[in-house]
């Protein structure tokens, strides 16, 4: 008769076997996963506003699940302490930065000038070696910028210090010591107001605080944006990014209550957009270059897309998190992600009523017709010098952005353009908006043949499973 700690041992064995199997059969195929999936219980409706979503560990993404050439980062939580503030100004390219930034100021046409309008900011930066200022007007790159330094005491604490708009939307400025406001002005002598002055946002930090966070180009229109969102926003935790720069123009109340539960659980930050500009790209290259300025030593890599747009590697073993963590080559300062258009023929529901309905309707789930790779040096894109690529970018060694490209990077970076067999763009794009497809699909032809394609099967159940998770705590 066997003993105890046989028997013991034997049923172990068994429960461990179980386990295995079930983990590797349950959830692999999506049509399986949500048959199981809605029959699972969700808590009352009177716990969901008050309690966090939970996920489950089947859930869970970890680099060793995802891919084993993956670095584990530190499971400590990066330091918040500061660096010391330099005696002297930024040197770029053996130069002061303000002299090099002047120089190139005058080597840029501008777009569009807002005249002699009085300059608004929306945010200020503190560097240890320099101010930035994001403005709010689209003054010309070159024009004439006084940078204004305020005191605690509302004050100015040293003379005013000529600058030029450069790159756009953004003012350089030395640093001086006890200014606790930047303002920016056309004189040295205009009053300051709160319109032309903002608080200094501290960007000092000794660690990253992210390996790589995701700035988001401003929302509008009036197609409701909460199912886009969550997906979005679940997608890229899939990728490992936990940290989101939201930039709103305009919103709906009932996609707002989302986009804030994810506030609520410190995912998201929201920057709103000044209503000083009317123009949708003139907006979201403001939007890009804030985050490049709000990003800079706070996250290392900053992903640049918009609303509809999920980057993903090739192969769907690696997470972008994973494969930034392997780039070694120093001088990339940038990586471009080509873009593969998947015609989205339906606009998103305008509220959540069922998980049936998110099964169906969820972009990634929804839409398979896909277009080849656009590849740059293609000539379609012989006027689009990114062939409609989205950026990657390394904080600290990008200067001038656009909205699908880094036109300047400080001295010694570059950009990799990635090839479709490594990562790409799935953007799920309306077709109708604007007669979308009509206008581009002889030149979507020419990249290559369209075919069907679908969202990973690998990461499909576990963005389903998140994305229900969320929409029911939060409307339910």
């Amino acid at each position: 008769m066997p003993s105890n700690n046989a028997s013991l041992g034997v049923f172990v064995l068994f429960c461990i076997l179980f386990v295995y199997i079930f983990s590797r059969n349950s959830f692999d195929d999506q049509d399986q996963y949500e048959k199981v999936y809605i029959q699972l219980p969700f808590p009352e409706a009177s716990t969901l506003s008050t309690k966090r979503p939970t996920t489950s560990k089947s859930a869970v993404i970890t680099t060793q699940e995802r891919d084993s050439t993956e670095t584990v980062p530190n499971a400590l939580s990066p330091s918040k302490e500061e660096v010391q503030d330099t005696a002297e100004d930024e040197v770029v390219n053996g130069e002061p930065a303000l002299a090099y930034f002047r120089k190139l100021s005058g080597s840029v046409n501008g777009f569009s000038s807002a005249g002699g309008l009085k300059f608004q900011i929306m945010a200020a930066y503190s560097y240890k070696d320099h101010f930035s200022a994001t403005i709010s007007v689209p003054k010309q790159i070159g024009s004439v910028a006084y940078c204004r330094y305020i005191g605690v005491d509302g004050k100015e604490v040293a003379e005013p210090v000529e600058s030029r708009v450069y790159p756009f939307f953004v003012v350089y400025c030395s640093r001086r010591s006890n200014a606790t406001m930047l303002g920016i002005t056309n004189s040295k002598n205009e009053p300051i107001s709160t319109e032309n002055s903002a608080k200094l946002i501290h960007r000092k930090f000794k660690e990253y605080q992210h390996n790589v966070s995701f700035c988001l180009a401003p929302i509008y229109g009036k197609e409701p944006k909460w199912l886009h969102f969550a997906e979005l926003v679940e997608h890229y935790k899939l990728q490992g990014v936990n940290k989101f720069f939201i930039y709103i123009r305009e919103i709906g109340e009932y996609d707002m209550k989302l986009v804030k539960s994810y506030v609520a659980s410190g995912e998201v930050e929201i920057i709103e957009v000044p209503a000083t500009n009317s123009d949708v790209i003139a907006q979201q290259m403001m939007a890009v270059a804030d985050c490049l300025l709000r990003s800079r030593t706070y996250s290392k890599w900053s992903i640049y897309a918009d609303i509809d747009e999920r980057l993903i590697m090739t192969d769907d073993r690696m997470t972008i998190n994973g494969f930034l963590r392997n780039v070694t080559d120093e001088s990339i300062g940038s990586i471009a992600f080509p873009q593969r258009w998947i015609m989205k023929r339906e606009q998103i529901p305008p509220k959540f009523t069922s998980d049936a309905q998110i099964i169906e309707k969820m972009p990634t789930r929804a839409w398979h017709e896909t277009t080849s790779a656009a590849m740059k040096g293609h000539p379609v894109c012989k006027d689009q010098v990114s062939c409609w690529a989205k950026d990657i970018v390394h904080n600290e060694k990008a200067i001038r952005m656009l909205v699908h490209e880094v036109v300047k990077f400080y001295p010694g970076y570059r950009e990799w353009f990635l090839d479709s067999s490594i990562g790409y763009i799935r953007h799920y794009r309306d077709v109708d908006m604007q007669s979308w497809e009509k206008n581009n699909i002889a030149n979507l032809m020419k990249f290559g043949p369209f075919s069907n394609t679908s969202y990973p099967n690998s990461l499909g159940a576990k963005l389903l499973k998140n994305v229900l998770s969320r929409l029911h705590w939060v409307y339910n």
